[in-house]
Order: structure tokens, then sequence, then C-alpha cells
């Protein structure tokens, strides 16, 4: 199994400030546990100039679509999780409007989508000629969809699907896919995130009264030294939450699926 993206960037600093919810989670969450819920899209990209043989060429080959099982190839490359793939389309590029809703919490969808491979597709992926048309052609195209990632047990959505029918979608095939069912996971990561939440609240409070201190009684306060001891602390309670949330994560692909 290729490494599942457990968590998100590199933990947010002791001075870093609580970041309002977004248009996706209505319950506010902290800077890591936003970092945590980041889904992480891949833009796949065909280039014409490289030959079969693998080697790059100057000339650039006419436009053309790849068949159903190179676009699959192209998608998926060497990654063998499941693959999700959302189609953007001229009304929402530059959003997950397709995938998830402004008025309801999103935060399983965003949990559930680090054992799949997440892959993003432009507007004119529509287009006759563009290279990865084949996944969605058709005269009434899907906004999305999930599958192998060969294309196998393909099931797609017209994004207007409800929240239960997502989870049921995703549910289904992560069952297929892996060793583990994602259940406890989903248990223990949730956990994480309320820790994440009250360990950012509490360094920024920290961060606050260590400047305080310091200004009034100077960088040598035994004060500020005992608050800086307790900021170290969380500091390394965060990392280790996420250490955990990485291996609560390793669900493994079954064998027989791996490459």
């Amino acid at each position: 199994m290729n490494p599942v993206p457990a968590s998100g960037p590199s933990a947010p600093g002791p001075t870093a400030t609580l970041r309002p919810k977004s248009s996706y989670t209505p319950a506010p969450r902290s800077p890591t546990s936003r970092a945590e819920l980041d889904i992480d899209w891949t833009y796949p990209v065909y280039d014409r100039r490289v030959a079969a043989d693998g080697e790059r060429s100057q000339s650039v080959e006419a436009k053309r679509a790849l068949s159903l099982e190179e676009a699959y190839g192209k998608v998926s490359g060497e990654d063998r999780r499941p693959l999700l793939v959302l189609r953007e389309c001229l009304t929402c590029t530059g959003t997950d409007d397709a995938l998830m809703t402004r008025d309801a919490d999103n935060e399983k969808t965003m949990l559930m989508s680090r054992w799949f491979h997440c892959v993003k597709l432009a507007p004119d992926v529509l287009d006759d000629d563009n290279a990865f048309h084949a996944l969605f052609g058709g005269d009434d195209p899907s906004h999305l969809f999930v599958a192998r990632w060969n294309g196998e047990g393909r099931l797609d959505l017209n994004g207007q699907q409800s929240r239960t029918e997502l989870w049921e979608v995703m549910g289904d095939l992560l069952l297929s896919e892996y060793e583990k069912k994602p259940d406890r996971a989903l248990k223990e990561l949730y956990q994480i995130l309320g820790k994440y939440d009250r360990i950012d609240e509490r360094v920024q409070a920290l961060a606050s009264q260590i400047d305080e201190v310091i200004e009034k009684e100077g960088p040598k306060s035994s004060k500020a030294k005992k608050l800086k001891k307790e900021l170290t602390k969380l500091n390394q309670e965060r990392s280790d939450l996420r250490e955990k949330a990485v291996r609560v994560s390793e669900l493994k692909l079954k064998k027989e699926k791996q490459i």
C-alpha cells in the first residue's frame, strides 16, 4: 500500500491563531485539526511529449483522448488505493461542492478521503480531445465517481447525493479494498481532532500569557519559564497525536489488491 496521507502539513507553531470554520465544516476547528481534515487532491496532467519508451520528445503529439484503460492507468499511477475522482464544472471550479455540502458537517467525508486516491479534473475533461475524457464520457456525465484503481467496481454520483449515500458508497469500497474496517479508525480520529482543538487553544493562550509576562517581568521571569515548559509539553503532546493519527490510519490494502 502506498503511504496514506494521514495528516496534513507540519503542525502550526505555538502562536498560531484559531481559524474560523470553513464553508464545509460547520464546527469550528483549530489549525491542526483542519490540516488533518484537508483532502489531499492530485491533479493529473498527461504530457504528450513523452514517447512510449519514456524518452521526452521535442515534438508535441496531437491532442487526443486516452482510452478508458489508459486514463485509469494515468490517474492512478502506482497508487493502488481506491479512486475518488471529482470533475469540476464551470460553476463549481475551485470548490468541492460536488463532494461536500455547505450546510452540513462533512468531517466524515474528509476523514474517509485519506483512504482514497483523490483526483480532481478540470472542466475541460468534457472536451472530446481531453486526455481524460473517457472517464467522464457520455451524454450525461457524472460529477464524481469511486472505483478501484483500475476502474473496476465503479460507482458514479451526480453531485447531489446525500451524505448518507456518499458515506455508504465510500464505505462499501473501503471494506472491499482494505484488510480492516475503517469504523474504529474513524472513531479514534475524531477523538484526536478533539484533542488537537484543546491543545491548540491552550497553546494560543499560553503564547499570549508568555508575551505578557515577559513584557512585565523580563525574559528571565520564573513565571515565563514555567509557562514555556508547559508550552513545550503541549507541543510534544500534539506531535505525538499526529504520529498516532498516522498509525490509526494504516488500514492496509488487501494483499491481492497490491501491485
